[in-house]
C-alpha cells in the first residue's frame, strides 16, 4: 500500500569520504534505517540532499554501493517531485528490501555564489555543516577544473581570483590549492590544509563554468548540444524556431566566439536524458540561453530526440587585425586561448584555418607576430596542411604543446570574407559577404562607386571598374545582409562604413549589387595612368615579361581598358623594366592582342605562369594611358 505521511524525517550518508556523500539512512521512531534502491531516481535525491543542506545532487547509486546500512530497510518506491523539503512529505512503500539493495547519492558540497547562474561566482564548500571560500593563493584553472567537475560540469572556462564576484561567507577554509586538473573532487590535490588558511575574503577566488557540451562530433566544438540543469544533461528541442541566434549563444557559453552552423534533426545524434528546452528565442547577444525567451524549462510539449538541436562552433579568431576577418591567429583547446608558431607556415595551412573561421578562403599570411604577440601557450608549430582539409585536426604538426616557439613567432592572416559571383572572373560579379559563417548579398539602394571601391579592396584588388545594380549579376541566395552602405571610398573594410545595419533591410534578391575590379594596376609611374603593369592572379600580384616578342601598344591598349582608362588617345607601351622591376611571380610572356579585347585572357600568350627560361624582371614592361580623362565606373541595370 502506498503511504503519504507528513513527519519531519531526518537523514544521514554513511560510508563516504565525507558527510556529503555515501549510504542512505533514515532516522524514524527512534532507530537508524536505509532506503530501498527501487525505482529512486534523482528528484528523490534532490530532496535528500536538500535536508542536508546541499544545492543539489551530483549522482545516486544503487546496489550499497557505499556499504549496507544499519538497522532495517525502511522505505522503498520514494516518489518525490523534487520540490520538497523533507522526504516525511514524499509517497513511499514499506520496504522488504534486503541491504544490498542500499541506495547511496553524492550531494554537491560546493555551491557558486555572485554570479550570473548557479555555473560561475564565488567558491564556497561546505565542511561539516560551514560554508566557507578558498584563498585565491596559486589557485589556477587546472583548480578551477575540478571545482566545477565537483559543482557537477564539465570543466571550467576561467578561473577568478581577488573575489571577482564578491566576497564569500563563513571563514577561509583552504588555501595554496594545486590540482592536476584530472581529479574528481579536491580532496585528491594538494594543498595547506583545511582551516590553515590566514586570506581574508579579499582573496577569494572564483570560477566560471561551463554548463554546456557539444557532443557527438569530431571535437569540443561541435556535437548535439547538452546543458546541464540543476545536475542533469538534457538536450534542446530543435524542432521549430533554433536558429543561428541561438547556436551563437550556446557557442559563446561553451566558450567559443561565436557559431558557424546549426542543425537540428538530431544531425549529431540522438542526446540522453530529459528534452529540458524548446523554442529558444535569442538576439544571439545573450551571453547564457537564460537570458532567451523560450517556453520555458522542461517545457518541450510533444518534442522528441529525433529534433535535438546541434552547433558548430568557431574555435578560432583573429585579434589585432582591422576586422574579424584577419588578425593573430588564436585557437581555443579546452577552454584555453592559445597561438600557433609560424615555422614552416604557408598558404595550404592559412587555407585551412581561414574554412574553419568560416570564410572562402586566405589572402595573405603574416610571419613574426606581424599583429602583436599572444598570450597563453603556443598550442602548435610545423603544420602540414594540403589546403583541403576543413580543420587543423586532420593536418599534421609537431604535436599539441610540442614546441618551444616564443610569441615573437606568432601567426597571422587575413582572410576573404567576400567573394563575387556569377561573372566572368573572380575579379567580378555578385557580391557575396560571409557574415558568421552564412553567405549573403546587398541592397543596391544608394550603391555606387564609392561602396565599389570599398568591396573590391576587401577582395584584395586595387581598385573598382564598375558598380552594377538591379541583380546585373543574377539573383543571389542566403540574407540580404546591407543597403545604404555609405562609404567614401577610402576605407579598408565595410565595418568602417556608415552602413545602415545588418539585417535592417527589407530587401529582395532582384536589388543585389555587383561589382567589377581592376585587376590590373599600374606602379611606380609618375602618374597615376602610368607605370609597371602589374597583374593579380590567384591572390598574388605580379608582373608581364617582354623579352620574347616585345610588348606593344596594342597590347598596351587592352592593359588601360583593363585599368579603366580610355583607349581615345596617346598610348605608350615599354619594355626593359622602364618603371623599375617588379617582385612576385612573372605571370605572361609572348603576349600578342590585336587591341580590341577587354581582357588580356582573350589575348595570344604562353600561357598563365608559363614564360621563358630567359624572363626576369629586368624585362618587366609598362604603359602610359591617356590621362586627360576619367576613368570609367558608372552603376549598370540589368535591363
Amino acid at each position: 500500500m502506498k503511504h503519504v505521511v507528513l513527519l519531519q524525517a531526518e537523514v544521514r550518508l554513511a560510508g563516504g569520504n565525507g558527510p556529503w556523500e555515501g549510504t542512505v539512512e533514515v532516522y524514524v521512531d527512534g532507530n537508524w534505517g536505509s532506503i530501498c534502491d527501487h525505482n529512486f531516481d534523482l528528484s528523490d535525491a534532490r530532496v535528500i540532499c536538500r535536508m542536508l543542506g546541499y544545492k543539489r545532487e551530483i549522482q545516486f547509486w544503487t546496489g550499497a554501493a557505499w556499504g549496507q546500512g544499519t538497522g532495517k530497510s525502511l522505505f522503498t518506491d520514494l516518489s518525490c517531485s523534487g520540490n520538497e523539503l523533507n522526504i516525511g512529505s514524499c509517497g513511499y512503500y514499506t520496504s522488504n528490501c534486503y541491504h544490498n539493495h542500499d541506495v547511496g547519492i553524492s550531494c554537491v558540497r560546493i555551491r557558486l555564489v555572485g554570479g550570473t547562474g548557479s555555473y560561475e561566482g564565488t567558491i564556497e564548500i561546505n565542511i561539516n555543516g560551514e560554508w566557507g571560500t578558498i584563498c585565491d593563493k596559486q589557485f589556477d584553472i587546472n583548480d578551477a577544473n575540478v571545482i566545477c567537475r565537483m559543482a557537477g560540469y564539465t570543466r571550467a572556462i576561467q578561473a577568478f581570483i581577488y573575489a571577482y564576484f564578491g566576497h564569500g561567507n563563513g571563514t577561509s577554509m583552504l588555501s595554496n590549492l594545486h590540482c592536476s586538473g584530472s581529479e574528481d573532487r579536491i580532496d585528491s590535490c594538494g594543498s595547506d590544509g583545511w582551516f590553515a588558511s590566514s586570506c581574508n575574503h579579499d582573496h577569494d577566488a572564483g570560477v566560471a563554468c561551463l554548463s554546456v557540451k557539444l557532443v557527438g562530433g569530431n571535437g569540443p566544438y561541435e556535437g548535439t548540444v547538452e546543458l546541464n540543469l540543476n545536475g542533469q544533461w538534457g538536450t534542446i528541442c530543435g524542432k521549430t524556431e533554433f536558429d543561428l541566434n541561438d547556436a551563437d549563444v550556446i557557442c559563446r557559453m561553451a566558450g567559443y566566439p561565436r557559431a558557424l552552423q546549426f542543425y537540428t534533426f538530431a544531425h549529431f545524434g540522438k542526446g540522453n536524458g530529459p528534452i529540458v528546452l524548446s523554442n529558444p528565442q535569442c538576439s544571439g547577444k545573450e551571453d547564457i540561453i537564460d537570458d532567451c525567451g523560450s517556453n520555458g524549462w522542461y517545457n518541450s510539449g510533444s518534442c522528441t530526440h529525433y529534433y535535438d538541436a546541434g552547433v558548430v562552433c568557431k574555435s578560432i579568431r583573429f585579434v589585432g587585425g582591422a576586422g574579424s576577418f584577419e588578425g593573430r591567429v588564436e585557437l581555443n583547446i579546452n577552454g584555453q586561448w592559445g597561438t600557433i608558431c609560424d615555422t614552416n607556415f604557408d598558404l595550404a595551412d592559412a587555407e585551412v584555418l581561414c574554412r574553419m573561421a568560416g570564410y572562402s578562403r586566405a589572402l595573405q599570411f603574416f610571419y613574426g607576430a606581424y599583429f602583436g604577440e599572444g598570450t597563453g601557450p603556443v598550442f602548435l608549430d610545423r603544420l602540414g596542411c594540403s589546403g583541403n582539409e576543413k580543420h587543423l585536426d586532420s593536418c599534421s604538426s609537431s604535436g599539441l604543446f610540442a614546441t618551444s616557439c616564443q610569441h615573437s613567432h606568432d601567426i597571422g592572416l587575413s582572410c576573404q570574407s567576400i567573394r563575387f559571383a556569377d561573372g566572368a572572373g573572380p575579379f567580378e560579379g555578385r557580391v557575396e559577404l560571409n557574415i558568421n559563417g552564412q553567405w549573403g548579398t546587398i541592397c543596391d539602394k544608394q550603391f555606387g562607386l564609392a561602396d565599389a571601391e570599398v568591396l573590391c579592396r576587401m577582395a584584395g584588388y586595387s581598385r573598382a571598374l564598375q558598380a552594377f545594380v538591379g541583380g546585373y549579376f543574377g539573383e543571389g541566395t542566403g540574407p540580404v545582409f546591407l543597403e545604404n552602405l555609405g562609404c567614401s571610398g577610402n576605407e579598408k573594410h565595410l565595418d568602417s562604413c556608415a552602413a545602415s545595419g545588418l539585417f535592417s533591410t527589407s530587401c529582395r534578391h532582384s536589388h543585389d549589387v555587383g561589382v567589377a575590379c581592376l585587376r590590373v594596376r599600374l606602379v611606380d609611374g609618375f602618374k597615376q595612368w602610368e607605370g609597371r603593369v602589374e597583374l593579380k592572379v590567384n591572390g598574388q600580384w605580379g608582373t608581364i615579361c617582354g623579352y620574347n616578342r616585345g610588348f606593344d601598344s596594342s597590347d598596351a591598349t587592352v592593359v588601360c581598358r583593363m585599368a579603366g582608362f580610355s583607349t581615345s588617345g596617346k598610348i605608350q607601351a615599354f619594355q626593359n623594366a622602364y618603371f623599375g622591376r617588379g617582385t612576385g611571380p612573372i605571370l605572361l610572356d609572348g603576349l600578342n592582342c590585336v587591341g580590341h579585347e577587354v581582357h588580356l585572357d582573350s589575348c595570344i600568350s604562353g600561357g598563365w605562369y608559363s614564360v621563358s627560361s630567359y624572363c626576369g624582371h629586368q624585362y618587366d614592361v609598362g604603359v602610359s594611358c591617356p590621362g586627360n580623362n576619367n576613368r570609367i565606373g558608372n552603376a549598370y541595370h540589368n535591363s
